[in-house]
């Protein structure tokens, strides 16, 4: 079986080496000149992303282990903690470890798909024919707007800078400011993430370090985009994967554990994909159909109701220390659905998730 793989970011790698381990020799097309890079994703992944992954993790990706959160709005705040609850990570490093062993053609994008009986892959280099297309080609996936995906997409930009600053403790902090947040991530001893989702994100983000009087040199300037959205994601012998298939955790705008699990699933299902589809679904597809509604709702949300929702949960936070899950946010939408002010805000998206 030939087997293609658009795109060589983790979703991409991670598959090409789960597919290596199955006895296959998949083609990997990726447009940039080097593994890793440009670099659009915070790095911050929960322990069971580690703790599950099929493909060991090496020891010198993980930078930094995180104790808990501090959530702010205004002048008020909350902090959750959870004793390594998540890990910093190298991503570049990670998708490079990844990467190690496979067929890459960098510098190679794919222009067009021609999906029939066997499969047509037009790049700026030349054609090639396969049996299985897969596409991890990002937001703005060639492989799903060639094949027609009625997969409706909503891009947010992001903007993240690595600066020289030296962190307080091992909590990131998350600022909230609708359509995401701000965040402070920290990395080593002397060294902080700062980003912003959202529109205009270099200007806000810039904006944000001033007012916070945030001290220290920028060492790196990140900027990339989530897509967020649902949708139909395979036919037998075409899929999507990772960011090209809205693989990302609406509230957070997290992909890393989705894409990784897409993958292994994906690759248990050669020789019909739409079984892919179906059971990536079943796992995954409450979670995200019921995020984007929260999304939704927390987007439109007032300046007076958002703050009441933020006291909800600065109230709470023995709850949220007990029963929050990093990579799966179902489990703390049901317990705090049994507030009435968040029923009445939720309204019809919570009344979906419980019927």
């Amino acid at each position: 079986m030939d087997i293609i793989i658009a795109g060589s970011g983790l979703a991409g790698c991670y598959t090409g080496q789960l597919l290596k381990k199955k006895g296959f020799t998949p083609m990997l097309l990726e447009e940039h000149p080097e593994i890793g890079k440009p670099v659009q994703c915070a790095g911050l992944i929960g322990r069971e992303t580690v703790e599950t992954s099929l493909i060991p993790f090496p020891q010198g990706v993980i930078k930094r282990q995180i104790d808990g959160a501090r959530f702010f709005l205004k002048n008020e705040w909350f902090e959750i903690e959870r004793t390594r609850a998540a890990h910093v990570i190298d991503r570049a490093g990670l998708d490079k470890h990844f990467s190690q062993g496979l067929d890459i053609h960098r510098k190679e994008k794919v222009l067009d798909v021609n999906a029939n009986t066997v499969i047509e892959v037009t790049t700026t280099k030349g054609k090639y024919t396969c049996d299985v297309l897969l596409g991890c080609d990002g937001p703005f996936s060639t492989v799903r707007k060639a094949n027609s995906f009625p997969l409706e997409a909503a891009f947010y930009p992001g903007a993240q800078y690595v600066m020289s600053h030296e962190p307080e403790d091992d909590f990131v902090e998350l600022h909230v400011s609708p359509p995401f947040f701000f965040w402070l991530i920290p990395v080593t001893e002397e060294t902080t993430r700062i980003g912003y989702i959202g529109p205009d994100p270099i200007h806000e983000l810039t904006r944000f370090i001033e007012r916070k009087e945030i001290k220290g040199e920028i060492i790196e300037k990140q900027a990339g985009a989530i897509s967020l959205g649902n949708g139909k994601i395979a036919t037998k012998n075409v899929a999507l994967l990772g960011d090209a298939a809205c693989q990302v955790k609406p509230l957070t705008g997290g992909g890393i554990f989705y894409s990784m699990k897409a993958a292994e699933i994906a690759v248990e299902h050669l020789d019909n994909l739409l079984q892919y589809e179906k059971e990536w679904k079943e796992n995954y597809g409450r979670e995200i159909s019921t995020g984007l509604k929260l999304r939704k709702i927390y987007e439109n949300l007032s300046d007076k109701n958002l703050g009441r929702v933020f006291r909800i949960f600065k109230e709470n936070t023995d709850v949220i220390e007990n029963i929050a899950d990093f990579e799966r946010h179902t489990s703390l939408i049901r317990e705090f659905a049994k507030y009435p002010l968040l029923l009445k805000l939720a309204g019809s998206a919570m009344k979906e998730f419980f019927t």
